[in-house]
Order: structure tokens, then C-alpha cells, then sequence
């Protein structure tokens, strides 16, 4: 006997959602995906049914949605989601699986140091500031509510047509350096792959680092993609010598190294990118 179609409300279909998207089954899974774009509200796709805002209510108290990422960024008052629909989702009992896509900059600046999902949370920036508040609405309805939600820290994403290489070759990259500086990344493949498992397997915990197994400054990845691409290497830029401004707006004022090891474990995966240097190879 076939087992039942699941249907999942992607709210905010982006980048890495439309990933997800690509990675699912089309036999197990209809998609009911929100966007603002008129060129995806007026596209035909058979296995994905795009929608504007202000019919997702009526989905959500269908009561048939299985399945609900959130991808849509924060504001000042946190989940933007939660906001509208949380008096439906809560009542919802068809619900298996509710993905809050958050973001590593929660953890703040730990001068280099390992990160993992029991550490010390301190935003300095307001994107930060922002994701903290709206994870700590979506633990506050695990704890009220007992809904099955995941909440996932990404670290900085790359894939097809957003990476640092296609910058490079354009010209439009500056290569500063920052000693002692680490940032983490993931490729899009690998969040994919992550939260189609988590959509299939139960674990125990409820939120996930998502990031390579490779922090490290960025400098190291732009001279690598120029030596492997004949292209010139754009001129080191020290990060002392740039204006007060921009250093306290850039994502140098963090520093910090992901652990990945939770979601590897729990979801027993192996990652197709490890490091950069695999995933800028298919790129």
C-alpha cells in the first residue's frame, strides 16, 4: 500500500529552500511554497504550488500541511511566522516536522574559539540579535506546545550562482585579512541534505549547528580559487587599515569556529562537502 503523500509548507521560498525542494521526491512530497516573486507565483510546476502571503492561512487550516520550513529572516519582534500563524500551527495535530532555519551569528563573537549548540549565545549584530529572539519563540512553543520543531544554525551559505569564486572572477572581492580570523560555511547540497533527513528521522534535540567540517579565514579560500583558476590574486587588504564603520559592520567583528559534530551523529550523515575545496570543485 502507498504510503500517504506528506505536504510541505516551505514559508519563504528561497535559495537554500528551493534546494530542498530539489532534493525531495516528488512521489512523497507536494510543496506549497510563499513567495513574493510574480515570476514564481506565475510559474507551473508539478509538484510545487507557489502562493502569496495572504493564502497561507488558508493552507495551514486545511490541516493537511505534514511539513513546514521557515526561511523568511526575523525582524525586531522575531519570527514573522510565528506572528501570524502560531495560533493555527499550534492547533494543527497532523504536523510532524516544523524546520526554523536560524543562523550561526546567534553565538556572537568567541575570539576563535569552538562553538557547539550548548555555547554561550551573545549576538553583537542585529541580524543576530533578530535570530536569537525568534529561536527563543520557537522553544518557547516546543516547551508550551510539544510541537516537533528543529531549529538549524546555519553558518555562511554558498552553491551554484553565490559563491565567492564567480565575485572573484568579476572582480568585486576584497581580500582582507584578519589574523586569528576563522568563518564557517556550508554548501547549500549539505542543508538539503540535512533537513530532508531531519524530515525522516526523529531525534532528541532540538537544535542543530549546520556547518563544513573546515573553519577557516578567508584569505585561504580566495588565494586556493585563484591558484586553481589562473586567476590573480586580488591584493591583501589588512583589516586594521580599513575605516572604523566598516569594521564594526562587517561579519569580521565575529570570530568563531562551528562544531558540526551534533547534526553528523544524530542524523548519522556524512557530508558531500566537507571542506571548500570539494564544494568549490563542482562550481
Amino acid at each position: 500500500m502507498k504510503a500517504r503523500m506528506k505536504k510541505l509548507l516551505i514559508y519563504g521560498y528561497g535559495y537554500t529552500a528551493s534546494h530542498l525542494a530539489e532534493f525531495l521526491d516528488p512521489e512523497n512530497y507536494l510543496i506549497i511554497g510563499s513567495s513574493r516573486e510574480e515570476k514564481k507565483l506565475n510559474s507551473i510546476n508539478r509538484n510545487i504550488t507557489f502562493v502569496n502571503d495572504s493564502l497561507v492561512s488558508s493552507y495551514l487550516l486545511e490541516d493537511d500541511i505534514t511539513h513546514i520550513l521557515v526561511s523568511v529572516p526575523p525582524n525586531e519582534l522575531g519570527d514573522i511566522f510565528i506572528q501570524k500563524y502560531k495560533e493555527i500551527i499550534i492547533k494543527n495535530k497532523n504536523i510532524e516536522w516544523i524546520g526554523y532555519l536560524s543562523a550561526t551569528n546567534v553565538y556572537g563573537d568567541h575570539m576563535g574559539k569552538q562553538v557547539n549548540e550548548l555555547s554561550k549565545t551573545n549576538p553583537t549584530t542585529k541580524k543576530g540579535i533578530n535570530r536569537l529572539i525568534a529561536e527563543t519563540q520557537w522553544l518557547e512553543l516546543i516547551s508550551k506546545y510539544k510541537l516537533p520543531i528543529k531549529i538549524f544554525r546555519l553558518a555562511g551559505i554558498y552553491g551554484p550562482n553565490r559563491n565567492i569564486k564567480e565575485r572573484i572572477k568579476k572582480n568585486l572581492v576584497k581580500n582582507i585579512y584578519k589574523e586569528g580570523q576563522f568563518f564557517s560555511r556550508i554548501h547549500v547540497t549539505d542543508i538539503a541534505n540535512i533537513l530532508n533527513l531531519s524530515m525522516c528521522n526523529f531525534t532528541k534535540n532540538n537544535i542543530y549547528n549546520v556547518a563544513d567540517d573546515f573553519p577557516c579565514n578567508l584569505n585561504m579560500i580566495i588565494e586556493y580559487l585563484c591558484e586553481q583558476n589562473n586567476l590573480i590574486i586580488p591584493k591583501q587588504i589588512k583589516f586594521n587599515d580599513l575605516d572604523l564603520d566598516y569594521k564594526k559592520e562587517s561579519f569580521f567583528s565575529e570570530n568563531k569556529r562551528v562544531n558540526n559534530s551534533l547534526v553528523k551523529i544524530d542524523l548519522s550523515i556524512k557530508l558531500k562537502y566537507p571542506t571548500f575545496k570539494e564544494g568549490y570543485k563542482d562550481l
